[in-house]
C-alpha cells in the first residue's frame, strides 16, 4: 500500500515545508488527493502565495468561513498567511496543479517600488484572502492560460525557463492587481532618502555576512539607534534583520555546498553561522531538507 502523505505543520498550523529554494523560490506540484491521509488536505497556511488549478474532479476549499467548490479547469489563488483546506466532493478523484510562489521571486529587491506599491498591500490583505478564477470571459481564460504555460515551462525546463516563468507570473499578477485596485489601494513608493539608507544597510550586511554582525555597528552606518534601525529595516523590507541575514547566508552557502570541496562545518563558518547545527537548522527551514538531502536531490 502506498504511504499516505500529510502536510507537516507546527502548533499554529503553519506549514513547515519550504516551497522552492533560495536559488529559485517557487515550485509547481501535482497533487492527487487520494495520496493524502484521509483523501484530503488538512488545514494549513504559509507565507507564500498559492495558486491551485483543478485538473480533474470536484474539490471543496475552505477559506476561513468561506466554502468554495471548484471543478475541472477552475483555479483558486490563496493569499499569504491564509489558512486553507481541501476535500473532494462526492468522493471525486481530485488531481491538482499547485503553483506556490515566494513573493520575493517576483518583486526582487526588498523595499523596492514593486514590493511596496503592489505586493506588500496585497500579500496577507484581509480583504482578499482568496480569488476564484473561472475562465468565464476572455480575460479569465487568459489568466488560466498564463498558469498553464507556467506549469509547462516548469515541467519541460527549456533554456531560460526561470526567466519565462517569472515573466508569465508577473503578467498574471499585473492582471490580478489591476482587477483589485480598490481593495489593495495605492501603495506608496519609497522616497529617495529611505532607499539610500536601505541600500547602505544591505551593502553592509552583504559585505559582512560571514562575520558576527552587530546591530549597533549596522545601525551606526545610517546614524540610527538600534531599535530605530530594526523598525526601519522591517518597514522597508517586510523582514527582520535576523531573518533577512539568515536568508542571505543560506543563499550564499549554496554554491559552496554544490562545489563539494568543503565540509558543512566549514561552510557554516564561512557564511557567518555560529555552528554547523545552527546552519543545518536554518537550511532545513528554508530548503525543506538538510544539506545532504539537498545535494542528493541535485545530483
Amino acid at each position: 500500500m502506498m504511504e499516505q502523505r500529510t502536510i507537516k505543520v507546527d502548533h499554529e498550523l503553519k506549514e513547515l515545508c519550504t516551497h522552492g529554494t533560495a536559488a529559485f523560490p517557487m515550485t509547481v506540484n501535482h497533487d492527487d488527493l487520494l495520496c493524502f491521509q484521509g483523501s484530503c488536505m488538512a488545514c494549513h497556511w504559509h507565507e507564500d502565495i498559492e495558486i491551485i488549478v483543478v485538473r480533474r474532479g470536484t474539490v471543496r476549499y475552505q477559506i476561513y468561513q468561506q466554502s468554495l467548490v471548484l471543478t475541472k479547469g477552475q483555479a483558486l489563488l490563496v493569499n499569504s498567511n491564509v489558512p486553507h483546506s481541501a476535500v473532494p466532493v462526492d468522493n471525486s478523484h481530485v488531481l491538482l496543479c499547485t503553483i506556490i510562489i515566494q513573493p520575493e521571486f517576483l518583486y526582487g529587491f526588498p523595499g523596492s517600488d514593486m514590493e511596496r506599491k503592489y505586493f506588500r498591500p496585497f500579500c496577507g490583505n484581509s480583504r482578499i484572502p482568496c480569488i476564484l478564477l473561472e475562465g468565464k470571459d476572455e480575460e479569465g481564460q487568459e489568466k488560466l492560460e498564463l498558469l498553464r504555460r507556467v506549469e509547462t515551462y516548469f515541467q519541460e525546463r527549456p533554456f531560460g525557463f526561470e526567466l519565462k516563468i517569472q515573466s508569465l507570473l508577473l503578467d498574471f499578477f499585473f492582471r490580478i492587481f489591476s482587477d483589485n485596485q480598490e481593495k489593495v489601494g495605492r501603495g506608496t513608493a519609497a522616497d529617495g532618502e529611505k532607499l539610500r539608507r536601505l541600500q547602505i544597510l544591505l551593502d553592509y550586511l552583504h559585505a559582512h555576512y560571514g562575520e558576527t554582525v552587530s546591530l549597533q555597528d549596522l545601525a551606526a552606518q545610517v546614524h540610527l539607534g538600534r531599535e530605530s534601525c530594526s523598525r526601519f529595516f522591517k518597514e522597508m523590507t517586510g523582514k527582520t534583520i535576523t531573518r533577512y541575514l539568515e536568508d542571505y547566508r543560506i543563499g550564499q552557502s549554496l554554491p559552496l555546498l554544490l562545489a563539494g570541496n568543503l565540509t558543512v562545518a566549514q561552510i557554516a563558518e564561512l557564511t557567518g553561522f555560529s555552528s554547523a547545527s545552527r546552519y543545518a537548522r536554518a537550511f532545513r527551514e528554508r530548503m525543506g531538507g538538510n544539506p545532504k538531502e539537498y545535494l542528493l536531490h541535485k545530483s
